[in-house]
């Protein structure tokens, strides 16, 4: 069987996500008006500080903003200062920093303002923001996410600042909690009763594949065909958990067959691949039709291998059909439910869901012989494509463990879509 890992990763990570905090505008001359119980009084500047602020104003209104960064620093060496003379130099030297573009002083200022008692509540989350941004910039990522997680704290119900974190996280290997990030960003997306993009759900998935969180990979793969279901989608989240589950036929014949129904069996290898494990399990009826579906697909040329397929289907086809109805006979007389679960995958085969699923019943019945995971999963498969919604879910529910049971919500997904 393919291992699909590294370059299955590359086109997962492949999603053109970054960190990008945009910086607003910031205020340029006197901070806004202190809320409530907090209040910024002038009346509070110590002496040397308004002197300071005098001279400072001469040298703003002269447009000497290097100036003015110069006597700030120079009121600030000298010490002694209360928490209004810092919020008043920190405000003049947001003002000059900006307009200079001097991302250093910028920062100096933001810190000082966010941690005062007199910057309005609703004014925080802007300047954090701005904090997280500039220390990207000058690639401190501990700093950046020690920011965003202040501005998530403060603002939850952003998704935007939710995702930020989450990369943040993601870029510096904090994987589990990235990946719960991810989770409550998309969550805070659907919640402002828009769509999270489904780039969200690749990357949130990307990284429980790459780390080998089995569980975790899961559960990205299926909120990713949940929230889109495309084919490509459908593959992706089949091939994943087919990569997981090793090289065992069996169970890569359970997910082809869900890739099947979901119209999502991709290139022209998976056709093949699919159609050889049916010849291989003694299933040309199914193996054909796989064929037959690829052609008409356009995804398969009539490649020596597959000509070689299609011959062994042919010549299988007449007996294999002319000896159902002994097996449909038999199954009940065998002391176990391996014949009554063989005869079950022949006429699922031939697209007999009825009678495929009275023979998964059987099969279920029966002592020894057969795993009650995959016995279910198939009951619950046909019922699914007969058109018994509520059957097919029991019997879906009924697989609880092993990678079957990842199959089983992927099918109860697929349920739930479908007409």
């Amino acid at each position: 069987m393919r291992t699909f890992s590294r370059a299955l990763v590359a086109t997962l990570l492949g999603t053109g996500l970054a960190v990008g905090v945009a910086t607003p505008a910031l205020a340029k001359e006197k901070p806004a008006a202190a809320q409530d119980t907090t209040k910024l009084d002038a009346k509070n500047i110590s002496k040397p500080v308004r002197t300071a602020l005098i001279a400072i104003e001469t040298t703003q209104k002269a447009g000497d903003n290097a100036g003015v960064l110069t006597q700030v620093r120079a009121a600030e060496a000298a010490g002694n200062l209360n928490p209004t003379d810092s919020f008043y130099l920190a405000n003049s030297k947001l003002a000059a920093a900006q307009t200079l573009k001097d991302n250093a002083a910028l920062e100096e200022a933001l810190k000082t303002m966010v941690d005062s008692p007199f910057l309005p509540a609703a004014e925080k989350p802007k300047f954090l923001r701005n904090l997280a941004a500039l220390a990207q910039q000058r690639r401190d990522y501990v700093a950046a996410t020690k920011y965003t997680e202040q501005l998530v704290a403060l603002a939850p119900e952003d998704p935007d600042n939710v995702l930020n974190l989450a990369i943040l996280y993601s870029d510096q290997n904090q994987t589990a909690q990235a990946i719960q990030t991810f989770d409550k960003a998309i969550a805070a997306k659907v919640a402002t009763g828009q769509p999270a993009p489904e780039s969200w759900y690749r990357k949130r998935l990307a990284l429980a594949f790459d780390k080998k969180m089995a569980a975790e990979t899961g559960t990205g793969a299926a909120a990713l065909i949940a929230a889109y279901p495309t084919p490509e989608n459908w593959n992706l989240a089949l091939n994943i958990t087919r990569d997981g589950a090793g090289t065992d036929d069996q169970f890569s014949l359970d997910a082809f067959r869900l890739m099947r129904a979901a119209k999502a069996i991709g290139p022209e290898r998976e056709y093949q691949e699919y159609a050889n494990i049916a010849i291989e399990k003694g299933l040309p009826g199914e193996a054909k039709a796989v064929l037959d579906e690829g052609t008409a697909a356009k995804k398969l040329a009539g490649k020596p291998f597959e000509k070689e397929l299609y011959a062994a289907a042919n010549k299988s086809i007449p007996a294999d059909k002319a000896g159902l109805a002994g097996l449909e006979r038999d199954a009940p007389k065998s002391p176990n439910g391996k014949a009554a679960l063989g005869t079950g995958d022949a006429f699922y085969s031939y697209g007999n869901y009825a009678k495929a699923a009275d023979m998964y019943r059987l099969a279920l019945t029966k002592a020894g012989g057969v795993d009650a995971n995959t016995a279910n999963l198939r009951l619950g498969a046909s019922l699914a494509m007969a058109g018994d919604k509520a059957g097919a879910t029991t019997a879906f529910q009924a697989v609880t463990s092993g990678p079957r049971a990842q199959l089983a919500k992927y099918w109860m997904a697929y349920l739930a879509k479908a007409a």
